[in-house]
Formats: C-alpha cells, structure tokens, sequence
C-alpha cells in the first residue's frame, strides 16, 4: 500500500509527499532492525543465563567432589598418623604395621577428583555470550578455568608419583586378595613383605615414603586452596546472574 501511495505521488510530482513517504519508510526500517536488535539481545541473554546457571550446578558439583577427598583424607587420619609416628621410633609395633599398610592402601586410593568442565568449555567457546559479561566476572572465569586445568595437572602428577614410586614398584611391598573362604568382601590391600623393624630401618624405604607422604599431604593442601577459590567463583558467579 505505501509503494503503491509513493508510486502516485511521483507521477503527481509531488516531491514533498514523496520525501514524507521515504522519512516513513527510513524510520520504519530503523525502528524494525532495532525490534529484532533488542529481541536476538533478549534472547542471548537468556540463553547465557541459562549457561550460567548450568554452569553454577556444575561448580557445585566439583565443589562435592573435593568435599568427597578431603573426608577421605579426614577419614584416614588416625593411620595417617600413627604409621607416620610408628616409623619415626621405628619400634616393632603390630599396631604401627597394620596402620602402615592401611596407609599404604589409601595412598593408592583414588584421591583424584575428575573435575567436570563441560558447561565451562561451552561458555568459553561462545563468543556472543563475551559482550554482555561483566569485565570484573570475565576476569574471574578465566581465572577459575584456569586453576581447574592447573590443578588436574598437579594432581595427576602427585597422584602418578604416589603410586609409581612407593608402592607399586617397592620391593618391600606386595598385594593379597582375599581366600576362597572369605565371606566379606574387599578384603584386599597391600602387605610389607619383610619384617616391620627391618623396612623401618631401610634408608630407601624410608626416604620414599617421606617423598609419598609429601605427595599425599600436599593433594590435601591444594584440595582445600581450591576449594576456596572455587566458592569465590560460585560468589561471583551468583552475583552475575542477579545482574542479567
């Protein structure tokens, strides 16, 4: 209809109608791309939010699992403790040999959280999502990105050393499993194959159980710095979401 109404002005010459007719087609156009500008940014926005709040039960997840190793720490303390002591007086002592071994069952535990980053890599691939984050929370989600990488590869390094250089290739050190009459099961775990007082006194034995027990401690350590750098995260994260 307006083609048509501008179609006859033209042939009437009628310039003024004409430029009033273009005015009206210019500021409806505009004002349509601006309609369809603000709806795309509407639904971009909700579509990041949705990715942050998948993202939030995601840090909530890994957030369980270093709760998960830190009781399993938690949970061996007691042996933890007492091979350590057993070992520095370096007496036969059958409550100390048995605590070693359980510790030399837990230091092969997996104590490794797999941490889960699949809505993190989706968000950090989505470059339309980059404008409409705030800079202080952008700085924040590289940062958190950034140490869950960190520290998978630092675990898995202290993780590897536990098992390769003290227990699975000591010779003083060998499995059992259970017997064919054993009723409970889980009845397995590993054994020292000489004498307490003798793999007590023995130097190498010594030295790489203080350089495991380092690992160990230190797997336990970095668990609870992230942790809290993890709920700086989620803070940041909450506070992000209330803003969009």
């Amino acid at each position: 209809m307006l083609l048509r109404r501008i179609t006859k002005h033209v042939k009437e010459q009628n310039w003024f109608a004409v430029g009033i007719d273009f005015i009206i087609v210019v500021i409806g156009v505009f004002i349509g791309i601006q309609v369809a500008n603000w709806n795309d940014n509407q639904n971009t926005k909700a579509a990041l939010a949705a990715s942050l709040e998948r993202l939030d039960k995601e840090v909530s997840l890994n957030m369980e699992l270093i709760d998960d190793v830190l009781v399993y720490y938690e949970n061996g303390r007691s042996d933890f403790d007492t091979a350590r002591k057993a070992l520095n007086v370096c007496a036969v002592s059958e409550e100390g040999q048995v605590a070693l071994e359980a510790l030399l069952f837990d230091l092969v535990s997996d104590v490794q959280p797999n941490f889960v980053t699949v809505s993190l890599d989706q968000l950090a691939n989505e470059g339309r999502y980059q404008d409409l984050l705030s800079p202080g929370f952008q700085q924040t989600f590289v940062t958190y990105a950034g140490r869950l990488n960190e520290e998978h590869e630092q675990l898995t390094s202290h993780y590897e050393q536990m098992w390769a250089r003290h227990v699975n290739y000591h010779p003083a050190i060998s499995s059992f499993f259970p017997g064919e009459d054993e009723t409970e099961v889980g009845q397995w775990g590993f054994k020292l194959d000489r004498p307490y007082e003798e793999v007590c006194a023995d130097p190498e034995f010594r030295t790489q159980f203080i350089n495991t027990i380092g690992f160990y401690s230190a797997i336990e350590t970095r668990l609870l710095r992230l942790r809290s750098e993890v709920e700086v995260f989620r803070a940041s994260l909450a506070d992000e979401l209330e803003r969009l």
